[in-house]
């Protein structure tokens, strides 16, 4: 009788809540992981505000499975582009394929962030993954193309990635004005050919990988990629399965070889002191 009590008492406040447009009471629950309750409140939210944009932030937010928030995610980002949750669902996009090593469509994504909500408080950390997911690709002409527009949009934060050329661009004054940039004509930029440039060779296969950790925690696998980053080598974090157990391998990628991922793991060994598997995944 309590736990129903308690329930009602929830949800009526979550109503008048919700009424003015103010969802803080749900954040802090899910903050202090009260996550079943609100979950236990949510089909009711719902069905009163089926077009409120923050109801629809945390059924994502709730949603276990990854790839049906990721849907969610996108819808907010597609349907209510305005909201005050728009950025919040942009970089929840960004970070999910991020971590499942998608490093191309998390970079396409993270890069609209500083772009289209420039009151963001994710610009910083979206930029630094989208850094890191040009260097997995082997992109970083396109991450000092974004960077340098970013410095003149957002010039009080952090570039310091160790990419040539940015510590050149000029600032302008504080009272001068920005020319807003559209996103989608910076993509189209982007990815228009130079000049004189050649088409592209197809690419020799590289299956061969070096993975030299497994971690359960994703946040000890990125730590990991972080310090061979630095040391200039390219790095994935794989989602992999082991006894029936969520594991994150980080692997240092591609070679044509076996031999050159054995020489590669070798160099790991000495400098890291890092045990090594060379294995082949065929991207």
């Amino acid at each position: 009788m309590k736990k129903i009590g308690a329930y009602f008492i929830l949800l009526g406040l979550a109503l008048s809540v919700i009424q003015g447009q103010d969802l803080r009471l749900y954040f802090s629950l899910l903050q202090e992981g009260r996550v079943g309750e609100v979950r236990q409140t949510l089909p009711e939210l719902i069905k009163q505000y089926p077009d409120h944009p923050g109801v629809a932030f945390l059924r994502a937010m709730v949603e276990t499975n990854g790839d049906s928030a990721l849907t969610l995610y996108r819808d907010i980002e597609r349907r209510y582009p305005k909201s005050e949750y728009a950025a919040d669902a942009a970089m929840k996009i960004g970070e999910y394929l991020y971590s499942r090593g998608l490093y191309t469509q998390a970079s396409q994504q993270l890069y609209k962030i500083p772009l289209r909500y420039s009151q963001s408080k994710h610009i910083q950390r979206s930029m630094d993954l989208m850094v890191n997911s040009f260097m997995a690709t082997g992109e970083l002409d396109s991450a000092a193309h974004y960077l340098a527009r970013f410095k003149r949009l957002h010039p009080r934060l952090n570039y310091n990635y160790g990419i040539p050329g940015l510590e050149e661009i000029e600032i302008p004054p504080a009272d001068v004005e920005l020319v807003k940039l559209d996103p989608d004509q910076v993509q189209k930029k982007l990815e228009q050919k130079k000049p004189g440039s050649k088409p592209k060779v197809k690419d020799t296969p590289r299956p061969w990988v070096v993975q030299v950790g497994a971690f359960g925690k994703y946040a000890n696998a990125l730590s990991l990629k972080a310090t061979l980053v630095q040391g200039g080598y390219i790095v994935e974090i794989n989602e992999v399965s082991s006894n029936n157990r969520r594991l994150y391998a980080v692997r240092v990628a591609r070679y044509a070889s076996k031999n050159q991922a054995r020489k590669i793991g070798n160099e790991l060994k000495q400098k890291f002191k890092l045990n090594y598997i060379v294995m082949n995944r065929p991207e």
